[in-house]
């Protein structure tokens, strides 16, 4: 089928209409009982197209019909847009880990900016019918050869028919709209370290594949070929150089690994989260701490400073310095422990971290003790979030893609804190947050900052900032 595309979706999707009005080339309708109540003619038909600018023509294939709209694979551009750029990757347009090496990343920088405009705008927000503190996309000049992490996966080998030999298939990432694997060689987003040790890797698991050395391993699964065999999801992640200045990619999950951010030493574990672009986090980090140390109104300056989601713990521990008192809280245990130790790596001590669900922190009195080795045991050393002084304490939220609870943000207006300061990875849950937080919590949108955190992708992270708004004049 042909058509004109006309815009991008929220996953970097064009959309567009099919050019003729009785397609014979395509498999339509995919409803039982032909076109939809709505329409009237095949060309009013959505299909919606990976890798394409709006305003291109492009010959492209349906693989999947939906009750409203189809989605296509792209097989040809027949009239470019003039921003159209050739992508670096060959195997950009079939490998589902960049949506955007076709656009500059000037313009990719704008759509991001514009889908948190979309969002916040679709959540209709009091108050809010214009957004003039969102601020353009921010990100470094690294676009490619940044991401010190990668995830390829391979399914398990398979017998070849003729040689009776096992053989290794792809190795790689998942294909745009599927399930397969698409083989990766090299990734020009990762950094060169990553990719030199990619391709070594590579070539041990093709060598181990032909001895039969990698069937009825009980690796992460994927496709279970045989009973017994299974596919596997390799681990490449780049960590401080050593002494002499050579780069270190960690394999293992649960090899402990260093990342410096801002001048602090960060050790986890390489298998837990941890942001994977050391060029922009130093600016996210930053954007929090400078947004937590803003004077209030009445000119007051913060002094208590809560992270709820804090892994293991890069804006408490980065915010110490600037505060009295700085308090994380994680659900993984283990990245508690791993925070603990990382506020004495650095030799930070007034800085404590406790292991809970984020969504008990204000209805339970959490009692922590610092890390000073010298602290005695008494409650008075211990540090109570319920007592900190409401008008003086930053909360910082970093959720999941999935957002806030209801139950976690309904204990946080009801903890009504001066200054929430929230970044996200899901413009979309965070808009839906930022609703509750200004019509129900009863605060104000101080600034909206996105960050391009992963260039070449769809992804975004957004920081939001907002203060308790001042009660009116009889109030």
């Amino acid at each position: 089928m042909e058509g004109d595309l006309t815009s991008l979706n929220e996953r970097g999707w064009a959309i567009g209409r099919i050019a003729n009005e009785q397609p014979s080339d395509i498999s339509l309708p995919p409803l039982k009982e032909g076109l939809p109540s709505t329409m009237e003619r095949w060309d009013e038909w959505e299909v919606r197209v990976p890798t394409v600018l709006p305003g291109e023509r492009v010959r492209a294939k349906i693989h999947k019909n939906y009750d409203t709209y189809s989605e296509a694979d792209l097989v040809e551009v027949l009239r470019p847009s003039s921003i159209r750029i050739e992508p670096k990757c060959p195997l950009s347009g079939r490998c589902a880990g960049c949506q955007f090496q076709h656009l500059t990343i000037t313009t990719q920088r704008e759509w991001k900016t514009d889908t948190v405009r979309r969002g916040l705008e679709q959540q209709a927000i009091a108050g809010y019918n214009e957004l003039p503190m969102l601020r353009p996309t921010l990100g470094t000049d690294e676009t490619y050869g940044y991401r010190n992490k990668l995830t390829p996966h391979y399914d398990a080998p398979y017998r070849n028919k003729e040689t009776g030999n096992f053989q290794m298939g792809p190795i790689g990432f998942q294909q745009i709209c599927t399930r397969s694997i698409i083989d990766v060689e090299d990734c020009p987003i990762a950094t060169p370290a990553i990719n030199t040790k990619m391709k070594e890797t590579r070539i041990e698991l093709h060598a181990k594949a032909k001895q039969g050395l990698l069937n009825g391993q009980k690796k992460r699964k994927r496709h279970r070929r045989n009973k017994g065999d299974v596919g596997a999801t390799l681990l490449f992640r780049e960590a401080d150089p050593d002494e002499d200045g050579n780069p270190v990619v960690v394999t293992e999950s649960q090899e402990y690994m260093t990342t410096t951010v801002n001048g602090l030493q960060f050790r986890y574990l390489a298998g837990n989260f941890f942001q994977n672009n050391n060029y922009v986090v130093p600016l996210m980090v930053d954007g929090v701490i400078n947004a937590a140390l803003e004077p209030t109104a009445t000119g007051e300056k913060l002094s208590h400073f809560v992270d709820c989601y804090c892994g293991s713990g890069l804006f408490a521990i980065s915010a110490a310095s600037k505060f009295d008192v700085c308090v994380g809280i994680e659900v993984n245990s283990k990245a508690i422990e791993e925070a603990t130790d990382n506020a004495k790596l650095n030799k930070i001590k007034n800085c404590q971290f406790v292991a809970a669900s984020a969504e008990a922190i204000f209805s339970s009195r959490f009692t922590t003790q610092t890390n000073n080795d010298d602290m005695n045991k008494d409650n008075d050393d211990r540090v109570i979030v319920q007592d900190f002084p409401r008008n003086k304490t930053a909360v910082v939220l970093d959720p999941p893609r999935k957002g806030c609870s209801g139950s976690f943000l309904k204990q946080l207006y009801e903890y009504s804190p001066q200054r929430i300061i929230y970044m996200s990875c899901g413009p979309d849950t965070q808009a839906r947050d930022a609703k509750g937080i200004v019509e129900i919590g009863g605060y104000d949108i101080i600034s909206i900052q996105p960050y391009d955190l992963f260039p070449q992708t769809k992804h975004i992270e957004c920081l939001m900032v907002f203060e308790k708004r001042q009660p009116s004049i009889g109030e």
